[in-house]
């Protein structure tokens, strides 16, 4: 149950105060009277932290769906596995049986965030480039959405 308030609040909390507080800083952008006055790469900035707490909750919810589809039983955190040489590897090809449904589900839940990760890093490239663009004027101000995050 914690979980759930922990998501639902955190989007709640995106929703109404923190994209709030970005028009906010965009309509004091565009007021030339303003003092102090936010820049562009402010809201860059400011723009590049909502993206990380929405790739935050985006993760939550995926947890929160793949409990549901668990039946609402705790996921079984992987294993811990400390430093060691890892076994030769056997000459002939071992005939195995096919990954249980739950390993299944760990390793995707492990491929998303590993996507997330990838996902986030290149906003965080494409922003720094943005930043560091000297071409783009003071006034013009781009706001980057992957369509991956525009789901919540």
């Amino acid at each position: 149950m914690g979980k759930i308030r922990s998501a639902v609040g955190s989007a709640q909390l995106l929703m109404s105060q923190k994209f709030q507080q970005f028009r906010e800083l965009c309509e004091e952008n565009l007021n030339p009277d303003a003092h102090p006055r936010p820049g562009s790469q402010d809201l860059a900035g400011f723009w590049d932290m909502l993206q990380l707490s929405i790739e935050n909750i985006s993760l939550k919810f995926d947890e929160l769906h793949q409990l549901r589809a668990n039946s609402w039983r705790p996921l079984s955190p992987p294993d811990i596995q400390e430093r060691r040489i890892p076994p030769p590897v056997p000459k002939k090809p071992q005939k195995g049986h096919p990954p249980l449904a739950r390993d299944r589900s760990l390793e995707s839940s492990e491929r998303q965030r590993v996507e997330a990760r990838k996902r986030l890093l290149a906003a965080k490239r494409a922003a720094s480039v943005r930043q560091s663009s000297a071409t783009e004027s003071a006034d013009s101000i781009e706001i980057y959405i992957p369509e991956a995050q525009t789901r919540l």
